[in-house]
This record gives C-alpha cells, structure tokens and sequence, in this order.
C-alpha cells in the first residue's frame, strides 16, 4: 500500500508554501533533462528554501502526575507506523504510553498528509521528529545543513517496504539495458526512484540515462501508463503493481510484466525517524527512550493497535488497518542494530554512499557533495540499548527472509520471473576451475571487485534465488568441429561440466567468503552453447549470474 503522502518529507515540490525542491533530474543534454515532449512534462530542478526556522517546541500536558514535555508527530497514511501506534497506546498521549513510562514524556499523533506542511513543522519547530526514508538523507543534510539546529540526525527504523514498491514494464522491454533513453513514469525523489536508481545502477546506468514523467495521482498514472505507448516503465506501488499484471483485475494492461519489487529487494527501501539536532543534543536521555519505547512497541502490535489505526486514518475497521501491514516489514531491535552497523553492506550507511552517488550523478546534489554518514546517523542510542540486554530474545527475521522451504529445481527456475541478470567476466586461466583469491595479479584483482558486486547485490536482493550459469571461451570451437561430430560431440560435453565447476567455485567463494546462504544458489554450465559475442570469442568466458524471484 502505498503513502498517500507521496514525497518524501522533503522532497516534494511545494513552492509558495516556503518549501521547494531539487526534483529528479539530469543534467543538460541527458535522457533525464530534455524537456517536455508532446504532452509529457519532464521533471526539472528546483532549488530548496526553508523559511520560519525556529527552535524546537515542545508543549506540555498534564497527564496525572505533573506537566510533563509533549512531542508532536505528523504522520502520513502508512502502516509501517504501527510500531508507533503500539508504543504510545495510541494517538493520544496517555502514561500508558511507553514513552511516559520510559522517559516521562508524551507523545501525540497528527494526521498530516502533506509533505510541505510535515517539513515546514519540522523547520518551524512544531514537529521535531518525523519520518525519512533513508535514502533521502543525503539530500535532507544537503538542504538542512546551514542551520545547525535542523540538521537532521537518524533515531531508529519504523520499517522496511517488502512489496509495496516495484518497476512495471511493458514487453517492448526485453531486457534492463533497454531502458536506456525511454520514458519512465514515477513520482520524483520518493523511495520508488530510488528503487528505479538503483536498478539502473546494477544495470551500468544511472538516473540521466532515462527520462522522468512525473505524476503524482496514481489513478492518473495508471491511465497514462496504459494509454501513451511512448512510456515503458512504472515505478509505483501496490495496488497497481499487482493490478496491472492480474488478467482479472480491472486494471489489467496486457503486455506488462513485474520487473523488481521491493519484496525483491526487501532491504532497500527503508524508513527512518528522523530528530532535529537541537532537540538530539539537549534531550539525550529523551532520545533513548524514545527509540527504546520505539523496538518494545514493534513487539506489540496487535488489535488494539490496528483499532487506534484505524480510528486515527478514518478507515472501515481494524481488518482494513491490519492489511496497511501487508507490503512492509517492521523493524525490530535486533534488525535495528544490523541496520546501523557500518559493516551492514546494505544497511544504512551503505543506502546513504549508494543515495548520495545516484543524486550527484543526477544533479540533485552538487558534484562536490561529499557527505559522511555520521553526520546524520547515531549509532550510539541502539549500542547503549543493546548493552542492557533487554531485547535479546528478539530474533533478527529480515536477515533470514530467504523461503528455505521453496523445492525447486533447474527447470522450475527457467519458469519464474528474472529480477536480475549480470554477466560476470571473471578471469580462469586455460583448463582452470578456480583461481587464488590472494592473488595480487590484476585479474584476480578484478575478479575480486566483480564477486563483491555480486555478494551486495545478493544480499540487497534477499529474497531471490540466484542462479550461476557458467559459460566458456568459444575459441577452439571451429577446431573441434574440424575433428567431426563425435570429438565435437564430446568437447562440448566437457565445456559443459567444466563451465559447472567454474559456476561451482564461484558458489563455494559467495558462501565461504561473504558467507551467502549456500541453498539460495543453484549452478548450470551451459559450455559454449550461449555465446554473447561471435566476433570476440573471449567474451564468452564468463558466469552468468542470475537473481530469480520464487513467487
């Protein structure tokens, strides 16, 4: 289910209200900056400007026992808040609240649709805490920075999406590389362009390589994606992403197929709450609470919850606020924590490095943007906590989310949709089946920087099984055909089993090296049946590397 708040925080455009943006964009003479063609509006730059910053406010409320320091939080519709919901006992503030028990303040919840209206509060004063998918930090620092009491610092993770978000395309696609110079259809600067970023990424693009329509209204969207041939990809969110593809939805568009979705991708799309600095430094013991109330609360989520859900966004009933839960993940500690370890190779420093590199190639920073993580992140709250002990029943699900039960084989795969496919050209010496990995040769060295692009792509794609087709050098092929039927018969059968045992040291390196779960990679050698190039026998040297979902 996707936000009705559709910018993120921050980055919606919102001019004449005291907030615009940098909107997703290229440079000039990009595919991404090319302006309007036809009836398509392309998305173009807006500088940020905040106005009425002002220190934080807190306001009190009497709860029973004394005033006591009352926190303002605007939330959007969204069920990855339900942690929120659960911990303060509601929307109202209460001393059943967590946060009164743990650090004697309140909490009150306010429904607040707007972008605009969330981030000039938080300017102002008014909200000193709101959400923030993570990778929007880059460009929230960027904007923020000048005023120290603004500057954004990351308290906790609400959630991951987990098949909220996703990439349709039409069938004209036949393969990633082919979205290059098409039209893409999205909202700007939300957590599906980012999504749209990084697959391009993996693909050897980047955001300039594709042009942007933005719009907002996904009913509207829905309608041009269907009608205007010119556009091939959607990045959207559910429901459309199922609708479209289900030939019994009546929103079905024939001739579309689910690239990626965030389910896919279970780790990419996070969602943070986000603290002004001058709130973070004056109330440090407020902070541990807050985020400690925060990792309880996600541990009890249930009927109430959904009920205080759904009285808060006005909907039919607890069932309709349980189902916002259903395309999200909701962070508990243990998942916090590997969140915020810089070693998490897809945590949230490595969303922030990742974020802040698609945006300068995009100019929506500047080139000379060189932020640290650590000026917005605080990993010293989840260490304090963990200290105490108090969650360590909790159990870290996410990092398993892998289907172990799934029974599968080589043809079952061949059937099911392909997330991801790289060709990797890693380097064998002639009649080798694996190489040294402390080699200091160039090659080896190469081959080094190719298998730790697989492992993060691994790990960001969790939910997949990945498939390591390995495939030869076609050089001697015209010899053995030389040599009849029989010798070529027989070569070919042994590039085959060869080319498997290539795809096989691989699979052991993946596992033993960066500890990938061994029953999510299956290997095929394929020999020289599939070469890529004709002219360049060489190229077909290579280990296919492909990221199948299970669905």
């Amino acid at each position: 289910m996707k936000r009705i708040f559709l910018g993120v925080l921050i980055l919606a455009v919102a001019i004449g209200v005291g907030v615009a943006y940098k909107t997703f964009t290229g440079k000039s003479g990009s595919a991404a900056s090319k302006g309007a063609a036809g009836d398509l509006t392309f998305a173009k730059v807006e500088p940020l400007t905040v106005i009425g910053v002002g220190g934080y406010q807190l306001s009190s409320v009497d709860l029973g026992d004394g005033p006591v320091p009352l926190i303002k939080i605007p939330l959007d519709t969204w069920g990855g808040y339900a942690a929120l919901f659960a911990a303060n006992g509601g929307s109202a503030p209460n001393k059943n609240s967590l946060f009164y028990k743990k650090g004697k303040f309140a909490v009150e919840l306010v429904n607040e649709e707007s972008a605009s209206a969330q981030l000039q509060g938080y300017a102002a004063g008014r909200f000193p805490i709101i959400w923030a998918p993570m990778d929007s930090l880059p460009l929230l620092y960027d904007a923020l920075k000048s005023d120290k009491r603004i500057a954004p610092k990351v308290l906790g993770l609400f959630d991951w999406s987990s098949g909220g978000d996703g990439i349709i395309v039409k069938n004209t696609i036949k393969l990633p590389s082919e979205l290059k110079n098409s039209i893409v259809l999205t909202s700007s600067n939300t957590p599906y362009s980012f999504l749209l970023l990084w697959y391009l990424s993996q693909n050897g693009m980047t955001g300039q390589d594709v042009r942007v329509v933005w719009i907002d209204d996904g009913d509207k969207a829905l309608e041009l994606f269907k009608k205007d041939d010119r556009i091939v990809a959607w990045v959207s969110w559910t429901p459309y992403i199922n609708e479209v593809i289900n030939s019994a939805s009546p929103n079905y568009i024939p001739e579309t197929r689910l690239l990626i979705s965030s389910k896919d991708a279970n780790q990419l799309i996070a969602d943070t709450y986000i603290v002004r600095n001058d709130l973070f430094q004056d109330k440090p013991e407020m902070m541990v609470a807050f985020v400690e109330a925060m990792v309880e609360g996600s541990q009890m989520i249930g009927t109430s919850t959904y009920n205080d859900m759904s009285a808060f966004y006005k909907l039919s009933g607890a069932g309709e606020a349980k189902t916002m839960l259903d395309d999200v993940h909701i962070a508990n500690f243990p998942e916090s924590k590997m969140f915020f370890d810089d070693a998490n190779p897809i945590g949230a420093y490595k969303i922030f490095v990742l974020a802040q590199e698609y945006y300068k190639q995009l100019g929506s920073l500047p080139a000379s943007a060189s932020y640290d993580a650590e000026s917005v992140l605080n990993g010293k709250i989840i260490q304090a906590i963990d200290k105490k002990g108090q969650f360590s029943g909790q159990k870290n699900v996410i990092a398993d989310s892998f289907n172990k039960k799934a029974s599968f084989d080589i043809s079952d795969l061949e059937t099911q949709r392909v997330v991801l496919t790289n060709d990797v050209q890693l380097f064998f010496e002639a009649q080798k089946l694996d190489f040294e990995l402390n080699s200091k040769s160039p090659e080896i060295m190469e081959n080094l920087v190719l298998l730790n692009k697989v492992s993060e792509q691994t790990k960001f794609l969790a939910t997949t099984i990945v498939k390591l087709v390995g495939h030869l050098d076609t050089t001697k092929v015209a010899d053995f055909k030389a040599q009849g039927n029989q010798a070529y018969i027989e070569a070919g059968a042994q590039a085959k089993l060869i080319s498997k045992k290539r795809a096989e040291f691989i699979k052991k390196v993946l596992v033993e090296e960066y500890s990938i779960d061994p029953q999510r990679i299956v290997t095929e050698g394929k020999g020289w049946d599939n070469p890529v190039d004709v002219n360049e026998p060489s190229k077909n040297r290579r280990v296919e590397v492909k990221f199948i979902s299970l669905e």
